[in-house]
């Protein structure tokens, strides 16, 4: 007898591990690109390798899935269940969803839903979160599908990037601007909206950065129970911890989850960037 719908995300979720055994989440890995050759996230190379190589002369980069991990995955899934709903990074920038219906093709007839997330990490992750907790509740396709696009809007996402270098490098930011923020050591922080990353505010400290990072979250969240806020970091594990700690007192949500933050958005914000994911009730 088959299950009635699986959830299937990529590994630019951020999901800890403990939540993808939780909630019996496939992910499907990206694909990480250093000199040559191909990485896939998590499975061929851990995160430690991956921030040994981004702090290194030559940049990484990432790029979508290849069709084959999708159609295996899938595959797989619709051996035992009835239903898919694939949510994925931003198709702004990624192709991961373009991909992932290319794969969901080579399925004619079976129930393959793809669903942008227009978000990235957490952003990405909490909406799994919620499709999943709907999905045990006993929840129809067509709701679990009317809740993602309800929420969809409602996450906000605020980082803090330690060097402009890998903006610069990634061509997210212009060589003038980058050379501006380098001299005056401004540290730009960045929201992603509808899936365009924006620089939304300028400090002059991290210190500064971060104490601007509890506002924002405190600003999204307030006290209400129903919350979800994530801490997403760049290999800065300490570092995190001590901005949940700060935040436990001030916000009314039912966790905090502390996970990096992924190649996905490391890539660009290179090591020591430092965020907070935001879903209010």
């Amino acid at each position: 007898m088959k299950h009635e719908i699986a959830i299937v995300t990529d590994s630019a979720a951020s999901l800890p591990q403990e939540l993808v055994e939780k909630y019996n989440v496939t992910v499907v890995p990206i694909q990480i690109q250093f000199e040559g050759e191909a990485y896939r996230d998590g499975i061929d190379i851990t995160r430690e390798e991956f921030y040994r190589k981004l702090d290194g002369p030559v940049m990484p980069s990432t790029s979508q899935p290849a069709p084959s991990d999708f159609i295996n995955a899938y595959g797989k899934l619709l051996e035992r269940f009835k239903t898919i709903i694939s949510i994925h990074i931003t198709s702004e920038g990624s192709g991961t969803c373009q991909v992932a219906n290319i794969a969901k093709a080579r399925f004619p007839g079976a129930d393959i839903e793809v669903f942008d997330s227009e978000s990235a990490s957490m952003g990405i992750g909490f909406l799994v979160a919620e499709a999943a907790e709907a999905v045990l509740s006993g929840k129809a396709k067509e709701d679990i599908l009317r809740l993602l696009t309800e929420l969809r809007p409602r996450i906000k996402s605020y980082a803090v990037i330690d060097s402009i270098r890998h903006l610069l490098k990634s061509g997210r930011v212009r060589a003038g601007q980058a050379l501006i923020a380098s001299v005056l050591s401004i540290k730009p922080l960045i929201s992603i909206r509808q899936g365009v990353v924006e620089v939304v505010d300028r400090v002059r400290t991290r210190r500064a950065a971060l104490d601007r990072l509890v506002e924002l979250a405190v600003e999204a969240v307030g006290e209400n129970p129903k919350s979800r806020l994530a801490v997403v970091h760049g290999n800065v594990l300490e570092e995190a911890n001590r901005l949940r700690d700060r935040l436990i007192p001030l916000v009314g949500c039912k966790e905090i989850i502390v996970t990096d933050i992924g190649p996905a958005l490391a890539i660009h914000g290179g090591p020591g960037i430092i965020g907070v994911i935001c879903l209010p009730g």
